[in-house]
């Protein structure tokens, strides 16, 4: 280290030519200064210790040359190696007015990638007198960072999933910028068309809200600290569009036939080919033959409109009665498809449930449209009691981000139930997202935890449709 500090001082007399004491002492004039200096092309300050990094391996030096006695100056520039070796120089420029910019490019083949330089530059004016030298330093970094990763972020209103459709207008999400390169500064971004913006490395996280539907795409650079920018990465994602809102009201009393109708003429239920019919609840408690529902005894059977309808963000209602005959570890009464999964499922768990309970009720919201996303689950606190109907009530309560369930015991032909609706919550929920897929009866998303047993009169509502009182009075009248 002090070698090289002696060897750079020794450099000095590169661009500062030797005075002989009687020249020296005939001057009367002061030296003139160097009031600046730096590199262009790129643009850096002069330093020395912390080296800047600059991205070409020709650089121009700059410096302004002032004259205490505003004498026209010359400036005299050189390049030293790491050692303090002279590469190049000097450099010498034609004279000019005090306070003025004088430049010089290194030429090609001086400089390599990596390397760490000493520059020194200093002037003589008119009556040759030498200005002390200035010393810069600087490391040429000229490879460009790799392609940056972007991953979207789980804990959002939407997880905008790369080449699917998700979320919703309106729905933020959020991604995470990353790279495999270890002198990422910042990273440079936009939205389709949309104005550029820029994040730090230390913080690579953006947030983005849509407000229009279907395809975008999410551009990257990552930027080193030399201002050497990556190739592009190119994210493309999907806004699912608007869902269908509204609800709907599926009494299930065809008793034959592949559809299941809609009371006021909206989306109908499409039956799975082996789904077959069964007595509803009240043609097995109260008597009345023409309540039917459908029978639910293998994997494969289910029901489903052609999308969706109800708004997951919002609140919402979802109202069914369910009689399970045979338990798992899950089973789905009612769910409404996102694009990786469920956004709700009302129906059982073998999970968390209180001690002592194989199985309870449970309504279920994942906080993002991800398998692996965390879920708020709500479950009731009696357990589930196979062959005997009940009303299932879930409650999504956007304003107050909570769910809830109401359990009503109807009981069966042989032992009726109380028609005293449980309550269950409220729990947390503060991530609703929006799912535009299709609306299941005894099946999750994909055909998951298939529900084994028999489901009859199916009600969705927007809002909070649902109080003990009025979970009550539906458990009551039966449908």
């Amino acid at each position: 280290m002090r070698s090289a500090a002696v060897a750079i001082v020794a450099a000095a007399a590169v661009v500062i030519p030797a005075v002989s004491a009687s020249a020296a002492g005939r001057l009367p004039n002061r030296p003139p200064v160097v009031s600046e200096a730096g590199t262009l092309d790129p643009t850096s300050s002069c330093a020395v210790g912390t080296r800047p990094a600059i991205r070409s391996t020709t650089p121009t030096l700059r410096a302004v040359l002032t004259d205490p006695e505003n004498q026209s100056v010359s400036a005299a520039f050189a390049v030293l190696d790491s050692r303090g070796r002279v590469l190049w120089g000097p450099a010498r420029t034609t004279a000019q007015g005090s306070g003025t910019a004088h430049s010089v490019k290194v030429p090609a083949g001086k400089l390599v990638d990596g390397g760490t330089y000493t520059w020194v530059v200093s002037g003589r004016d008119a009556s040759h007198r030498w200005a002390s030298p200035t010393f810069c330093q600087f490391t040429v970094d000229s490879a460009a960072p790799a392609v940056p990763g972007v991953s979207p972020v789980a804990a959002e209103p939407a997880v905008y999933v790369e080449d699917a459709t998700s979320g919703g207008t309106g729905l933020r999400g959020s991604f995470t910028l990353s790279d495999t390169s270890t002198d990422v500064a910042s990273y440079a971004y936009a939205f389709d068309a949309g104005p550029a913006g820029s994040v730090p490395a230390a913080a690579p996280t953006i947030a983005y809200t849509p407000t229009a539907p279907g395809p975008h795409t999410l551009s990257v650079q990552a930027v080193d600290a030399a201002g050497n920018v990556s190739p592009t990465r190119l994210y493309r994602f999907s806004v699912a569009f608007p869902v269908a809102t509204g609800g709907g009201r599926w009494l299930l009393d065809e008793g034959s036939g592949a559809v299941g109708a809609e009371v006021a003429g909206g989306a109908p239920l499409a039956l799975t080919p082996s789904t077959g019919w069964a007595a509803g609840p009240l043609a097995e408690v109260s008597g009345r033959p023409t309540d039917r529902a459908l029978l639910l005894d293998s994997p494969a059977d289910g029901a489903q409109t052609a999308g969706s309808v109800v708004n997951t963000v919002g609140s919402f209602t979802v109202i069914a009665f369910a009689r399970l005959d045979a338990s798992g570890s899950a089973g789905t009464v009612l769910s409404q498809d996102g694009s990786s999964t469920s956004a709700f499922t009302l129906g059982y768990t073998a999970q968390g449930c209180a001690a002592g309970i194989t199985a309870c009720w449970s309504f279920a919201l994942p906080t993002a449209d991800s398998a692996a996303a965390p879920q708020a689950v709500v479950r009731s606190a009696g357990a589930v009691e196979p062959g005997s109907w009940v009303q299932l009530t879930g409650v999504h309560d956007a304003a107050t981000g909570s769910v809830s369930l109401f359990v009503c015991p109807i009981g069966s032909a042989t032992k009726p139930g109380t028609l005293r609706p449980v309550a269950s919550g409220p729990v947390a929920f503060t991530t609703p997202w929006s799912a535009s897929g299709p609306f299941r009866v005894g099946q999750a998303f994909g055909g998951a935890a298939p529900f084994v047993g028999a489901v009859g009169s199916v009600r969705v509502i927007e809002g909070v449709a649902q109080t003990i009182t009025d979970a009550r009075v539906s458990c009551s009248a039966g449908a």
